[in-house]
């Protein structure tokens, strides 16, 4: 039948799963947030990735998740889901279902944790890839596996008829450049963090599976439209706010970094669950400062926000 043919380029937002105090998902929230990606001009959400801490939920909150998020955007992009997981059975039940629930695609980790060989990592992503019949993002994360997708590896894989695409958070350039110079004919790469989004599309990345559009918006949608338009004056300054605003991730457990900056600018980020934990007034006021430096807050507004 030959691969599915997909246009997914762009900013793909992978979007916060709002909890509340008491740690329920905060569906009303959690549609707040696709309608702020969406506003901010996101050509993509993703639901349930690393970002929506799909490791401190069961699988059927995840699936609610992928719902909400169908139902929200309307058809307006395509929502990806997050679909990783140790047991290939649990990855094929909650592919199957972001299918019938109208994702248009699934991003897919090799089973976190386990240390696998490249037979069984080419047989998990065959299986997956035939019995759920969804267009699959890879995913290539060393913060999360212990057994990397290499531009060797990768080039066996797009031979599957449903992988499609890949992320690559590894932050190493000349593996970005690799994945598109062996494997960009037949599969399109996204960078995975947003302050490498401008040289890896110099080099042929098609976008990022972007995390700080829930935080900053237009800002980051608008880095990749001045790159792709030619407007490198602009296009660097928005790549100096965004590695700024990437400093975020240097004062505590990044995805309730994301949270608290959201909360900070006083955006439905909500909470998220044990073993995380909220952060320090310290830790927000380093927050603060890197928001202030970007133009985003002012030195005058209340502290108060902070706390929400």
């Amino acid at each position: 039948m030959g691969k599915p043919s997909v246009d997914w380029h762009g900013s793909f937002a992978v979007i916060v799963t709002p909890f509340t105090r008491d740690g329920d998902i905060d569906e009303e929230a959690y549609r707040q947030v696709v309608d702020l990606v969406l506003e901010a001009g996101c050509h993509g959400v993703i639901s349930a990735g690393s970002t929506g801490e799909f490791y401190l939920m069961n699988n059927d909150e995840r699936k609610r998740v992928f719902s909400v998020a169908v139902d929200q955007v309307r058809g307006r992009v395509p929502v990806i889901a997050g679909t990783s997981a140790i047991r290939t059975d649990d990855v094929v039940d909650l592919t199957r279902y972001a299918a019938s629930a109208g994702c248009a695609g699934a991003m897919v980790l090799p089973p976190i944790y386990l240390g696998m060989g490249e037979n069984e990592l080419v047989e998990f992503y065959t299986r997956v890839s035939e019995d759920c019949g969804l267009p699959i993002m890879l995913y290539n994360s060393p913060r999360a596996m212990r057994t990397l997708l290499t531009p060797h590896l990768v080039e066996q894989l797009m031979d599957l008829e449903n992988v499609v695409a890949i992320k690559d958070s590894s932050s190493d350039l000349r593996q970005i450049s690799d994945f598109i110079r062996f494997c960009g004919h037949r599969i399109r790469l996204f960078v995975g963090q947003e302050d490498l989004l401008l040289p890896a599309l110099a080099v042929g990345a098609v976008g990022a599976v972007a995390m700080v559009p829930q935080v900053v918006g237009r800002m980051a949608v608008e880095l990749y439209e001045s790159a792709v338009a030619g407007d490198m004056e602009r296009a660097r300054e928005l790549h100096y706010k965004i590695v700024r605003v990437s400093d975020l991730f240097k004062v505590g457990s990044q995805y309730v970094a994301i949270k608290e900056s959201m909360r900070l600018l006083g955006k439905p980020g909500g909470y998220s669950r044990p073993p995380m934990l909220p952060f320090t007034e310290e830790q927000r006021a380093r927050l603060r400062k890197i928001f202030e430096d970007v133009g985003l807050l002012t030195q005058k507004m209340p502290t108060e926000v902070m706390a929400r």
